[in-house]
């Protein structure tokens, strides 16, 4: 049996995060993927950034990371969303070449000496000995299975188990294992869905009747100025109109969704068109991006209208949508269900409470989009090693990261939908901006052997100027953010006993007794923010740690 230090099984984006920061802090690592067409798959909109998301892209660039490299050697489209507003508001957004960007991740992976990838399914897991396949063992393990774990996609009647629809049209094979191997070892698992738009070739589209939409030029990067990426590309923006709705109305009794067929949780703030059409019945419109797939692709992404309709219905509506007339679909738009485990059974470093050495991180734990799987990627990967090796962990709060909100978020609320992060969660949002991530991260990056020294510095120079304006003009904010952290951190100082009984305190609703026991907070910051804790109930929480917990 071959032994690592740490196993990542799942080679998407926060596979890939995963691999490379166990890798740069010194552990000998194995990442487990399907096939080598996974490593940086983007297997719904080629596009990286945009509010909230940009911010943990620059984190994760402040950490080391790799999606902010990857996407600036890949984007051929790059606009700073929100540029008249303040600098916490404003999102660098780029439409990335698939290839390309799946080209430059297996590029930069292939210079780690210490990173292992194997093409093969996952057959046998053992969780508590960490062995895969029977021929590999490590000290810790990684999962990020995406939408793997018992993937069904969904396309009108038309019900396909898989996880992952790929470029040639064929199907990936789910995985039918892991979930039965997390069940038995207690973990509760949720059904979750999302959905994609079909493809369109691009020359069966009328650009003349769209909305041009260029791209930035200059423009900002994620990570620093790539000079081999010259590429340009243009976008384009059309509208449904209230025929598109009347036909989607129609059929909605034939909508999955709808009909009862899919029984996962969609995303909220991400909805089908369909979705869109049912609950805003006032909008007689809604906008459609028309994204290119590629600098050379024939195909168009048009973002905004996913669906799980049938392809019958499908062609029906989208013939109906300006510039769409003469539409030639390449690939049908369709729905994806698969598992998911209840993020509060993890700490805020991604491992589970009860399996140590065990880490999570992804659409496994209930978050959708590649900037957040990425960003939990990181965050697991450098932990695992640093389970593995002895090391100082990597611990992001909602003072300093984007990144510690999301944590923060998933493994205290949970999720009953695909969490999205937005600026508007972060309590600090006006101090955590994408140009100062290296100045909030970039010590501790260096410290944990995530960055050089050199490469520190490097970052830093190329943001200093923009992080000493900024911060000027935000000062009066950042010194009042200040006095909160302060007052934040000495709540998240207060440590709760992991095994604290929280029965019988008076004060405490028996609900709440059951969802305390249930997801067993750290610190009094993270008790805080459970649903239904009242300022009494903390403080009878707070007298029973000072007394001993007796």
């Amino acid at each position: 049996m071959t032994e690592f230090d740490v196993i990542i099984i799942g080679g998407g984006h926060a596979g890939v995060e995963a691999a490379a920061a166990a890798a740069r802090r010194g552990a000998k690592t194995l990442l487990l993927t399907q096939s080598k067409s996974d490593l940086g798959a983007m297997s719904c909109n080629p596009s990286i950034g945009g509010p909230g998301k940009s911010q943990m892209v620059a984190e994760i660039d402040a950490l080391g990371g790799v999606i902010g490299r990857a996407a600036d050697a890949a984007g051929i489209h790059f606009r700073t969303l929100n540029a008249s507003h303040g600098a916490a508001t404003q999102a660098l957004r780029a439409q990335i070449d698939r290839s390309l960007y799946h080209d430059a991740i297996v590029k930069i992976l292939s210079r780690y000496e210490n990173l292992t990838i194997r093409f093969q399914k996952v057959e046998q897991l053992d969780l508590q000995e960490k062995t895969v396949n029977k021929k590999y063992r490590a000290k810790a393990i990684v999962l990020t299975t995406g939408t793997f774990l018992q993937g069904l996609v969904t396309r009108g009647a038309e019900k396909i188990p898989s996880g992952r629809l790929q470029d040639d049209g064929t199907y990936q094979d789910p995985d039918t294992n892991i979930s039965g191997i997390l069940k038995d070892a207690g973990f509760s698992l949720m059904r979750l869905k999302t959905g994609t738009p079909a493809r369109i070739e691009k020359s069966s589209i009328d650009f003349s009747v769209c909305e041009l939409q260029p791209g930035d030029n200059p423009h900002d990067w994620f990570s620093e100025p790539n000079p081999e990426n010259n590429y340009s590309a243009v976008c384009y923006i059309t509208h449904t109109n209230e025929t598109t709705h009347r036909i989607i109305r129609e059929n909605i009794s034939n909508a999955p969704m709808y009909n009862g067929d899919i029984r996962g949780t969609g995303p909220r703030y991400c909805p089908s068109l369909e979705d869109k059409v049912m609950r805003f019945p006032e909008h007689t419109s809604h906008h459609v991006f028309l994204e290119p797939e590629g600098l050379f692709s024939d195909l168009i992404y048009p973002n905004g209208i996913s669906t799980s309709f049938g392809a019958d219905i499908q062609d029906k509506w989208i013939r109906t949508i300006p510039g769409l007339e003469n539409a030639k679909i390449a690939r049908y738009g369709y729905a994806i269900e698969y598992d998911a485990i209840d993020a509060r059974v993890l700490n805020e470093r991604l491992e589970s409470k009860d399996i140590p050495g065990l880490f999570f991180a992804g659409q496994i734990n209930g978050t959708s989009g590649y900037e957040e799987a990425a960003a939990q990627g990181i965050v697991a990967g450098a932990n695992a090693a640093a389970f593995a090796l002895n090391l100082e962990t990597l611990n992001l709060d909602r003072t300093n990261a984007m990144i510690g909100v999301l944590i923060d978020d998933i493994t205290t609320l949970g999720v009953d939908e695909p969490y999205r992060m937005f600026t508007s969660r972060a309590e600090y949002r006006l101090s955590l901006r994408s140009d100062n991530a290296i100045a909030r991260l970039g010590d501790m990056a260096v410290k944990l052997g995530l960055i050089t020294e050199e490469e520190y510095n490097k970052k830093y120079d190329l943001r200093a100027e923009k992080i000493k304006e900024n911060d000027k003009f935000y000062a009066g904010y950042i010194q009042r953010n200040e006095r909160e952290i302060a007052s934040y951190r000495r709540d998240a100082a207060m440590k709760i006993p992991v095994n604290f009984d929280y029965k019988n305190l008076s004060g405490l609703t028996n609900e709440l007794i059951e969802k305390l026991t249930a997801t067993r907070p750290e610190n009094i910051a993270d008790l805080s923010r459970i649903p239904g804790i009242t300022p009494a109930g903390i403080m009878v929480v707070l007298r029973k740690i000072k007394c001993g917990n007796n």
